[in-house]
């Protein structure tokens, strides 16, 4: 089911509304960020922090290439707008259906991005 959402989100995006992809890393970033503010376990909130980091690093670097004025400033609006809205869900939204798609299609995405998400 989680791969036919991705598939369909594809489809859907489309090339017309399809955004840069230092603004869909910088969301990862800001997925990671509230899973981590709202997740109990040290171990977990350290793993979060480092997807966000890598995330965020990856970001940059992609809006740098995309010509983005200001790629520090663009990704951390772009990280910051997504860890409100999630914010705005509330603290149980980590433990819906829709915070796990989501966290899956990031996974996919670092995967397809060669974005290694996994402390050495």
């Amino acid at each position: 089911m989680k791969q036919m959402l991705f598939a369909t989100l594809l489809v859907l995006a489309g090339p017309v509304a399809a955004q840069p992809f230092s603004k869909s890393m910088a969301e990862c970033a800001g997925l990671y960020a509230f899973g981590r503010d709202y997740i109990g376990t040290d171990e977990v909130a350290y793993l979060l922090e480092f997807g966000q980091a890598k995330w965020m690093n990856a970001a940059i670097l992609r809006a740098q290439t995309e010509g983005m004025a200001e790629p520090a400033s663009y990704v951390d609006a772009a990280m910051m707008a997504k860890y409100e809205e999630w914010k705005a869900k509330g603290v149980l939204a980590v433990f819906t259906e829709e915070f796990g798609d989501w966290m899956d299609y990031c996974r996919s995405f670092a995967n397809a991005q060669d974005i290694d998400l996994n402390p050495a």
